[in-house]
């Protein structure tokens, strides 16, 4: 869980260069229309994702996408890359909206297998930090789900896991993931969208939306931090402050 110390805050500096200086140069490359044509025709490779011209298609297109999207994420694929390939394919709007409920899919399927698989595991895991978060999830659910789920570097796997076996209200699991996921689908979405088709606008919305995120994230941390006294295990997260596992 990040303690708001000038290394957290250096390391967020380093993620957000890392993730637009990516974009940037995908955007910059595809750009180039000897890059696109050696490659591949993007243009008609999106089109065939995305569907043919009839509603029925596109809604079939759709539909698979956040079928495999939730699967994919529910096997540990990071759920921000699926954003931003949602964006590539569908564009920034429709991208967002597909790679949400692919999100909320995938988190539903790991927190049933954490309540009812893997709950012994999850707890041995844990240690004897479960009781903790198990008192904490009692007494707000939602907020401490939301707040775990603004950590975009933090393993987003495990903390379904971790909800499931502590027994959170799926209701509150759903609206903290919900609430939790939508701001960085949006920036990855965008991402993915301005990357695919060389768009230097979207990818600058896109970073200045995580710019802003990572901003509030540090204050919210600040109210969490005062909720845990000081004290306190974060899931995906070892000891030291560090972020284990994938970015979810």
């Amino acid at each position: 869980m990040g303690t708001g110390s000038p290394k957290t805050l250096a390391g967020d500096i380093v993620r957000i260069a890392a993730v637009a200086a990516l974009f940037i140069v995908l955007a910059l490359l595809l750009k180039v229309p000897a890059v696109r044509s050696v490659l591949f025709d993007l243009d008609t490779f999106r089109a065939v994702l995305k569907g043919g011209d009839s509603l029925l298609d596109r809604l079939a297109s759709a539909g698979y996408f956040v079928l495999i999207g939730s699967m994919l994420i529910a096997l540990g694929v990071p759920r921000l890359w699926a954003s931003a390939v949602g964006g590539a394919i569908y564009g920034a709007v429709l991208g967002t909206l597909l790679s949400i409920p692919a999100s909320l899919f995938g988190a539903a399927i790991l927190y049933y297998a954490g309540r009812f698989l893997l709950a012994r595991v999850v707890e041995r895991q844990a240690g004897e930090k479960s009781k903790l978060w198990q008192r904490r999830f009692q007494d707000n659910a939602f907020w401490w789900v939301l707040y775990m789920r603004l950590f975009p570097f933090s393993n987003s796997t495990l903390m379904s896991l971790f909800c499931g076996s502590c027994k959170v209200p799926f209701r509150a699991f759903l609206l903290g993931s919900l609430l939790g996921f939508a701001p960085l689908a949006v920036a990855f979405a965008t991402f993915g969208s301005g990357g695919i088709k060389g768009n230097a606008c979207q990818i600058g919305f896109a970073t200045l939306t995580l710019v802003a995120f990572m901003v509030f994230r540090r204050f919210l941390n600040r109210r969490g931090q005062e909720k845990q006294s000081g004290e306190g295990f974060a899931p995906g997260a070892g000891g030291n402050g560090k972020k284990d596992g994938a970015a979810g």
